[in-house]
């Protein structure tokens, strides 16, 4: 008896064994079950929410700029982070409580979330975001990165080259722009590839009537929907319930709902009342649309001129692989992607071939007057910080400041006035260069300034006088050439100076008459080439056989050169 029981024994293991391990090998290889957050599926703009609402709780008891958050935090105003154009980074919270906040030029990261009460506007090309809530409209500029959530109360305009981060959503428009990436988008209405003042009417070219038939939910198993399986009018009354792939030819209408295994393609100019499931790859060409929610495990490519849910109705596309969204797509509601989404991923070819065409945005911005809160903080910013920077129109350096660095001004052409303190020592090499509406700044007496370097203040041709002091030492190669409006330069009694180097006043064709001091021992070739109205040029005998002097009587044959013992 007991061996026949052994025996039974080992039978059913024979049999079960191979079971258990086929179930095993099974569950351990299925795919794996689509991840849908569901907090963010029940509040969509949960981030949004969450911020603005600490926020405005906390906001009327903040005092000195600090805010009790889940921590206390620091924060700015517009006006604080305009203010500090040298810095390209802001390191705090900023809280705009006025109607609308732009974001200023210089700035190009954000380390923390932004509140704006009103409007915010980020134009600066390359900008990027840690988090931004707007009240009512917002606007993101070309190239802009979001790390992790940006949100509207109202419309939400993404212009081209955007990375959108986590999460960008709107309580009522979401527009983006070409060749953006994505993960979750949100907005009752979502427009792709296209921009404000320009969307386009998603039941264009489309049968309302189509929108009224019901939606049956009588099951078929086919692989295709072709016009043999459809009604006179058009239609395929009934749902799609199959294992394999399903195709629908062009400019058919299914009353119904698709769930397949296999993957499914939707011809051009098709359309679904219900809703689409695959546990494969999800096809919508263009010129089609599906009324219900959308979802893949594998990936979804939308074509151009797509409509995905209607009106009024709020629908879920989500896909677990990749999502590419084509040119004039319309989504009404909430877009996902595990792996990424893209839209217009073609776009940044075709820019290539017509670049002029894809400027959306002209960045504008109010006029900048540069001051710094301590000497700290000008002596630890980039020498070149506003070089180029056409928005300046005054600043002053602290007091204690020995330098305006390398460049420092370079070609900041709208720059009017400029405030130095005595213990300036030096302007470096293109430190005022091209400051061509630079008229504020006629005396350096009073100062310690010893040196300007090359082309330090080249063609700031506002400038009518100068008057140096008694430390200064030399004027660099080109450090005062095309001035054409110096009409009178001065050094103070006892002044050191010892040089002029090649080209120190060329083209300086308002000068006429000029006394350089005892001390100096060398004048630079042409140092006074195209000063035509020069008349007198008093130096002293020290300097007769330099190169600026020895071609004067060939360049400017009628100035009078009187030579000092």
């Amino acid at each position: 008896m007991t061996t026949v029981i052994v025996l039974i024994i080992l039978f059913v293991i024979l049999l079960v064994l191979p079971l258990a391990v086929a179930f095993i090998y099974y569950a351990a290889s299925k795919g794996k079950v689509m991840k849908i957050n569901q907090d963010i599926l029940r509040d969509q703009r949960y981030f949004a929410h969450s911020f603005s609402g600490m926020i405005e709780r906390s906001l009327p008891t903040a005092e000195d700029n600090k805010i009790k958050l889940s921590r206390t935090e620091r924060y700015d105003d517009a006006e604080a982070v305009r203010r500090r154009v040298h810095q390209s980074t802001v390191e705090n919270l900023v809280i705009e409580t006025k109607d609308t906040y732009v974001s200023p030029k210089h700035v190009k990261y954000y380390e923390k979330e932004i509140y704006a009460a009103g409007d915010a506007a980020f134009e600066t090309p390359g900008l990027t975001l840690r988090a931004a809530y707007a009240k009512k409209h917002m606007r993101i500029g070309n190239g802009t990165n979001v790390i992790r959530w940006v949100d509207a109360e109202e419309t939400l305009a993404v212009y081209d080259d955007c990375n959108l981060g986590i999460s960008a959503t709107a309580g009522k428009i979401l527009s983006v722009g070409k060749n953006c990436s994505f993960r979750r988008l949100y907005a009752p209405v979502v427009y792709f590839g296209q921009y404000p003042g320009n969307l386009i009417d998603p039941m264009q070219g489309r049968d309302e009537q189509v929108f009224m038939l019901p939606i049956i939910d009588e099951k078929k198993k086919i692989k295709h929907v072709t016009h043999e399986n459809m009604t006179e009018e058009g239609t395929a009354p009934y749902s799609i319930v199959t294992p394999t792939r399903t195709v629908m030819i062009e400019d058919a209408i299914l009353q119904g709902n698709i769930h397949t295994v296999g993957n499914v393609r939707i011809c051009s100019g098709s359309g679904v009342l219900g809703g689409v499931f695959s546990e494969g790859n999800i096809l919508i060409e263009k010129g089609s649309f599906v009324v219900g929610n959308v979802f893949a495990q594998g990936k979804i490519e939308i074509e151009e001129n797509v409509m995905i849910g209607k009106s009024g109705s709020m629908i879920s596309v989500i896909s677990r692989g990749p999502l590419t969204v084509g040119e004039n797509v319309v989504i009404y509601g909430y877009v996902s992607s595990e792996e990424g989404g893209k839209v217009c991923p073609l776009y940044s070819e075709e820019k290539e071939r017509h670049a002029e065409e894809y400027e959306y945005i002209e960045y504008q911005e109010e006029p900048v007057v540069v001051s710094f809160d301590s000497l700290h903080d000008f002596e630890v910013v980039d020498d070149a910080v506003f070089r180029k920077n056409q928005n300046v129109i005054c600043a002053e350096l602290p007091e204690g400041a020995k330098k305006i660095g390398r460049s420092m001004f370079c070609e900041c052409t709208n720059l009017e006035r400029l405030n130095l303190p005595d213990s300036i020592t030096e302007i470096e090499d293109f430190g005022l260069y091209s400051c061509k509406k630079l008229s504020g700044l006629t005396s350096f007496a009073g100062t310690k300034l010893k040196r300007i370097g090359t082309s330090g203040m080249e063609y700031c041709g506002l400038i009518q006088e100068l008057s140096f002091p008694a430390t200064m030492e030399e004027i660099g190669p080109a450090a005062c050439a095309g001035m054409t409006r110096l009409s009178k330069v001065t050094f103070a009694e006892g002044c050191r100076l010892t040089a002029l180097y090649d080209h120190a006043f060329r083209d300086c064709s308002s000068l006429t008459e000029l006394t350089l001091p005892d001390t100096v021992k060398k004048i630079g070739i042409s140092s006074f080439r195209g000063c035509t109205a020069l008349e007198v040029l008093s130096v002293p005998k020290a300097v007769e056989n330099e190169p600026g002097i020895t071609e004067l009587a060939e360049i400017l044959p009628n100035v009078k050169v009187e030579f000092r013992a």
